[in-house]
């Protein structure tokens, strides 16, 4: 008994080995992810990837402790109000590449986009639309990232 125990203890094992990182999802996968959405969103690839290092490190199992969810850091109200599931790998980058698309869109330059993204819109305009005290340090790491990625040629 003990031997067919022992044998099917390996042979789980074995599988859930084998099985688990068949499935693995890698930060490549995750950074191909966001290049290809960023190229179908019309955001430049070097700014997504840039929000997505500094906001999660490419993780899509990080929550903030203010909740925030998944490689994009959302909010699970701003995400749903966008039609995203934030739990979800690909929404929660559709998501968050949109939502920065809407910041650009609205302030006109990618320091004013990154700081509404950390803070919010309503804070970059109260501040009439300079970059709030709260964000320089955010804004200057995804600024750092950014010419980073650039010069990769994305």
């Amino acid at each position: 008994m003990k031997f067919f125990l022992n044998k099917v203890i390996l042979a789980y094992v074995f599988c859930l080995f084998f099985l688990c990182n068949t499935y693995a999802i890698t930060t490549k996968d995750v950074e191909q992810n966001i290049i290809k959405q960023a190229k179908e969103i019309g955001v430049e690839p070097a700014i997504a990837l840039s929000i997505a290092k500094v906001e999660s490190g490419f993780k899509q199992n990080v929550k903030s402790p203010g909740g925030h969810i998944g490689v994009y850091q959302l909010s699970y109200t701003t995400a749903k109000n966008m039609g995203y599931d934030p739990y979800k790998l690909d929404e929660n980058i559709k998501a968050g590449i949109t939502y920065y698309k809407r910041m650009y869109n609205r302030f006109g330059s990618i320091e004013l986009a990154v700081a509404a993204y950390n803070s919010g819109p309503v804070a970059v305009s109260r501040n009439k639309n300079q970059i709030p005290k709260k964000s320089q340090h955010f804004v200057s790491k995804i600024m750092h990232n950014y010419r980073y990625y650039k010069e990769k040629g994305l």
